[in-house]
């Protein structure tokens, strides 16, 4: 099975070489340059072809990685709104989202507004409901949340959306800690639709 496979991929490359040289013979590019011709060879094995990615891949080890950004700088404040969630696509509010929940000291009091599946958690130890925004990826396997404390001008059950509703919120973020753990929220949130 495995000789078949590398017989296949050598007959690919062997095609693949066959096709580029053919289409290379019918140029009608005059040369203007008076610098010598560079000399290309073709790999001659499978092992010539990976010796020759592995060679290119390890030269761009070297490259440096791009420092932190940060992004909440990069969105515009549009009608008091710091960070506008609504407007971006599936995968970039997710990316922010992550970013909001490793970085947040850098969105700490901005208004932020975003629209996703509305969940509860209702701990009958402390008595405490904790409602949550949840987005997910562009591919729908992965979600974040964000959890958020609806203004006094909401009164449960009757304010408060279904669970599973697709909800707008937006409200200031803020971090807060409980039981020696660092939680996420936006305070003083409202309800945009829902």
């Amino acid at each position: 099975m495995k000789k078949k496979v590398i017989k296949k991929f050598a007959i690919l490359l062997a095609l693949a070489s066959m096709t580029m040289s053919i289409n290379a013979c019918g140029s009608e590019e005059k040369e203007t340059s008076n610098e010598p011709k560079k000399v290309v060879s073709s790999p001659s094995s499978v092992s010539d072809v990976l010796e020759e990615k592995t060679s290119a891949s390890a030269s761009t080890s070297s490259i440096p990685l791009p420092e932190e950004v940060d992004s909440s700088v990069m969105l515009s404040s549009i009608d008091g709104v710091d960070v506008d969630l609504t407007s971006l696509s599936k995968t970039m509010v997710y990316s922010q989202v992550y970013n909001m929940m490793f970085y947040p000291e850098n969105f700490i009091g901005k208004t932020i507004r975003m629209e996703g599946i509305y969940t509860e958690y209702f701990d009958q130890a402390t008595g405490k409901r904790y409602l949550a925004c949840f987005i997910m990826d562009a591919t729908q396997c992965c979600s974040q949340g964000v959890e958020f404390e609806l203004t006094s001008d909401y009164s449960y059950p009757d304010d408060y959306p279904t669970e599973g509703d697709t909800v707008v919120v937006q409200g200031v973020f803020d971090v807060y800690e409980e039981e020696g753990a660092e939680y996420c929220t936006l305070r003083n949130s409202e309800l945009i639709k829902g």
